[in-house]
C-alpha cells in the first residue's frame, strides 16, 4: 500500500464532519472510518476552544499520513501549547459535566498513541 497525506487548514468548526468526509472517504478506511473522524473531530474542537479562544479568524491545521497500517494526524492551533494539562483518565460521576477533558479522554480511548508538542496535538492510530 503506499502512502497518503495532506494537509488542511480550517477557520473555526462550523461544517466541520462534511470537511472531514471529503478527507477521509478516499482513505478507503472501512470498520476504521468511525474512530478516525471522531479522533480528528475531538482534536479539531480542543484547538478551536482551548488554543484558539473560540475565535474563528484563527487557523486550525490539520496534517494526516496515512502508511500500510498506521493513520498520523497533527492538528496545530494558534495557542502557546498545553499547560496545566487535566486529561482525565476515566469519565464517571465526578467529572462528566466538567466542561474540559472529555475531548482528550476520547482521543486517548480510541488513539494508540497521543502527545503534544508546542501547539499541536499527534495522534497515532493503527489499523487492522
Amino acid at each position: 500500500m503506499s502512502s497518503t497525506q495532506g494537509k488542511v487548514s480550517f477557520y473555526g468548526v462550523d461544517n466541520i464532519s462534511e470537511k472531514l468526509d471529503i478527507i477521509i472517504k478516499p482513505l478507503n478506511l472501512k470498520k476504521q472510518y468511525f474512530v478516525i473522524k471522531l479522533i480528528i473531530i475531538e482534536a479539531i474542537n480542543n484547538a478551536f476552544i482551548h488554543g484558539n479562544n473560540s475565535d474563528k479568524n484563527k487557523p486550525i491545521s490539520l496534517q494526516w499520513e496515512f502508511k500500510e497500517n498506521l493513520f498520523i494526524v497533527s492538528v496545530t492551533d494558534c495557542g502557546d501549547g498545553v499547560k496545566n494539562l487535566n486529561n482525565n483518565k476515566e469519565i464517571n460521576e465526578d467529572n462528566i459535566l466538567e466542561e474540559c477533558g472529555r475531548g482528550l479522554y476520547i482521543i486517548s480511548s480510541y488513539a494508540d498513541e497521543m502527545k503534544f508538542e508546542g501547539n499541536s496535538i499527534i495522534i497515532k492510530k493503527y489499523l487492522l
